[in-house]
C-alpha cells in the first residue's frame, strides 16, 4: 500500500488555525489520519493519504506553484515535507476507525546498504507477537524524499496504555525486532492526537 506522509511544522501560535484549514484542504476518501504531536521541541501536523504507485507528478507540481489544495495552507507554515511510502508486506493495508486517542510515531533514518532488506525479515519473524499486545496502523517505508527511512504508527488509549503494552513487548525477548541498534541511524519519537475530522482516531 503506497502512502503519502505530509508533515507540517506551523508558525509560532497558529496550530489551531492551521487544522481548521487543513479539515477542508485534506479531508476526501483518501485521508488516513491527521494528527498533531503534543510532546516535541515544537508543534507538527501529521497527514497520512492513500496514494497511487505512480503519483500524478504535474498536479502536484501546480498545487505547490500556485498554492492550491494542501499548499493553500503553507502561508501558515513554517516548513511542509512530502514523503511516499510503502507498507511492509508482512502488515495488512491500513484500516481506519476508532484505535485509540495518543498515537505514537517512531521514525528511523536506516544505513543506506541493505537495512531495508533485514528490517522486512526482522519485522516479519516478530510482527505477530506485537499484534498479540496491540494493533499497530502502520509500518512503511519511504521510496521518496528522504530514503531509507522506517515509520512505525502505534495507537494507544493513553500514555500509560503505550507503557504497559511496550514492556508486555519487551518481556517476550523477542521485541523490539533484531538487528535495529545495527541498521539504525537517527531515531525519533513523538506523542500525536488526531484532529477532529482525523478517519483514524
Amino acid at each position: 500500500m503506497f502512502c503519502e506522509l505530509i508533515t507540517l511544522t506551523p508558525r509560532p501560535g497558529l496550530l489551531a488555525r492551521a487544522l481548521a484549514d487543513l479539515e477542508a484542504l485534506v479531508s476526501g476518501p483518501d485521508l488516513l489520519g491527521c494528527w498533531h504531536t503534543v510532546m516535541g521541541h515544537e508543534p507538527r501536523i501529521f497527514v497520512l493519504r492513500r496514494c497511487g504507485a505512480h503519483s500524478d507528478h504535474e498536479a502536484e507540481r501546480r498545487q505547490t506553484v500556485h498554492n492550491t489544495g494542501l499548499m493553500a495552507a503553507a502561508d501558515l507554515m513554517r516548513r511542509v515535507d512530502v514523503d511516499v511510502y510503502v507498507t511492509l508486506p508482512c502488515l495488512p493495508d491500513i484500516a481506519v476507525g476508532a484505535f485509540g486517542s495518543v498515537y505514537e510515531f517512531r521514525i528511523y533514518e536506516l544505513q543506506p546498504h541493505a537495512a531495508l532488506e533485514a528490517a522486512y525479515q526482522g519485522w516479519a519473524d516478530v510482527i505477530q507477537v506485537r499484534l498479540n499486545l496491540g494493533p499497530i496502523t502502520a509500518v512503511m517505508h519511504s521510496v521518496q524524499g528522504q530514503v531509507p527511512r522506517l515509520v512505525h504508527i502505534y495507537p494507544y488509549r493513553d500514555l500509560a496504555h503505550r507503557l504497559e503494552i511496550r514492556e508486555q513487548a519487551i518481556a517476550t525477548g523477542l521485541w523490539p525486532p533484531r538487528g535495529g541498534a545495527s541498521r539504525n541511524q537517527v531515531m525519533a519519537a513523538e506523542m500525536a492526537v488526531p484532529a477532529a475530522f482525523s478517519p483514524l482516531h
